[in-house]
C-alpha cells in the first residue's frame, strides 16, 4: 500500500449559498456521476493509506444526493470532514433565481460525519459579507445552535483577510462558549484559483500580520478549543482536489519551500477526471511526477 502525501478535499458540486469572491474552486456546468466518485475513492482506499477525505464547495448540502454519497464514503470506513455554509441545516435556500435546496435533516448528516466545519469570518454581518456574501451571523450562530443539539464534533473555519485580521478576537468571544466547537481554524488567504488570485489584492495579507495573530489567541484563549493556525505555507503543496466535474487537480506551485510570487497564480495542473479507466494508477502516477518524491510503500 502507497503512502500519499497530499490530502484529499472534495467537491460537493457546482452549485454554493455563497459564491465567495476570494474562492480558490473551479466552477462548471457539469456534475460528477455519484457511482464513478464512490468507485474512485474505493479503488484510492485499496490502494493509498488514506484515512480522511473532506467534502467542501461547491456548497455539498446543495447536492441531493450528498447524504447518500456520505453514508457511502463513511461504509468504506473514510474519516469524513463536512465543510458546508451550513444554511440547508435551519432553512430552504434559494439558490439564483429558481433552485430551491430544502432543508435537511441536521441528525442525520451529523450520523454520517465525523466532523463539520462551518465557516466564520466576522463578527458582525458587514465584516463577515467582505468575503461570505450574504451570509448573516446570526444564522451562523443558528447553525451551531442546531448543530450542539445534535452532538456534533462542530469545527470552525475562518479565513484570515486583510478586512478581517483586525476582527479575530471579536470572533473568538462569539464562540467560545460552544462546548461543541472542538476546533478552530484559522487559514491565512492563499490568492490561487479563479477568485482568489483576481481578489488578491482585495484580502491578501502579509506572512507577519497572520503570524502575528498566535501570540494574540494563545494569551486570551481559556476554551477548550483547539485553535490551528494554518498559514499557506503550511498548505503549499498539500492538497489533491477533486473538483464538482470529477476532474483531479493540484493548484501549479512550486517545490520550495517558501511561499513565492510564481505560487499566486489561477491555474491549475489537470491529473485526469474520475471517471477515466484505470483513473487512480494514473492519478497516483502524476501526482509523483509533480512532487518529484516518490510514493512511499508501507
Amino acid at each position: 500500500m502507497l503512502e500519499l502525501n497530499r490530502r484529499i478535499q472534495l467537491s460537493g458540486g457546482n452549485k454554493c449559498f455563497v459564491r465567495c469572491p476570494g474562492c480558490y474552486n473551479f466552477f462548471s456546468g457539469k456534475d460528477y456521476i455519484t457511482s464513478d466518485l464512490i468507485n474512485f475513492l474505493s479503488e484510492l482506499k485499496e490502494k493509498v493509506n488514506i484515512s480522511k477525505v473532506t467534502m467542501s464547495g461547491g456548497e455539498p448540502l446543495a447536492r441531493e444526493d450528498m447524504p447518500y454519497i456520505l453514508r457511502t464514503l463513511k461504509s468504506l470506513d473514510y474519516t469524513i470532514n463536512l465543510d458546508t455554509v451550513g444554511l440547508s441545516l435551519i432553512r430552504d435556500v434559494t439558490i439564483g433565481k429558481n433552485t430551491l435546496i430544502n432543508k435537511i435533516s441536521s441528525k442525520d448528516i451529523v450520523q454520517s460525519i465525523d466532523v463539520i466545519g462551518i465557516p466564520f469570518d466576522g463578527s458582525t454581518d458587514e465584516i463577515m459579507n467582505m468575503f461570505r456574501r450574504k451570509l448573516k451571523v446570526h444564522e451562523v450562530l443558528g447553525i451551531l445552535d442546531e448543530l450542539s443539539l445534535n452532538n456534533a464534533n462542530i469545527g470552525i473555519n475562518t479565513v484570515v483577510h486583510k478586512n478581517n485580521i483586525d476582527d479575530i478576537v471579536n470572533i473568538y468571544h462569539q464562540l467560545r462558549n460552544y462546548k461543541s466547537i472542538r476546533k478552530w481554524q484559522l487559514f491565512q488567504y492563499m490568492p490561487i484559483g479563479p477568485g482568489g488570485y483576481k481578489n488578491r489584492l482585495k484580502y491578501e495579507l502579509s506572512d507577519e500580520q497572520f503570524n502575528s495573530l498566535e501570540e494574540i489567541l494563545h494569551s486570551i484563549n481559556d476554551s477548550q478549543m483547539d485553535i490551528q493556525l494554518k498559514s499557506r505555507l503550511h498548505r503549499k503543496n498539500k492538497y489533491l482536489l477533486i473538483d464538482g466535474e470529477g476532474v483531479v487537480w493540484i493548484p501549479r506551485q512550486n517545490e520550495h519551500n517558501d511561499w513565492l510570487t510564481e505560487d499566486e497564480n489561477n491555474e491549475r495542473i489537470l491529473l485526469g477526471n474520475i471517471n477515466e479507466e484505470n483513473a487512480v494508477n494514473k492519478i497516483l502516477s502524476q501526482v509523483e511526477k509533480y512532487d518529484k518524491v516518490p510514493a512511499k510503500q508501507i
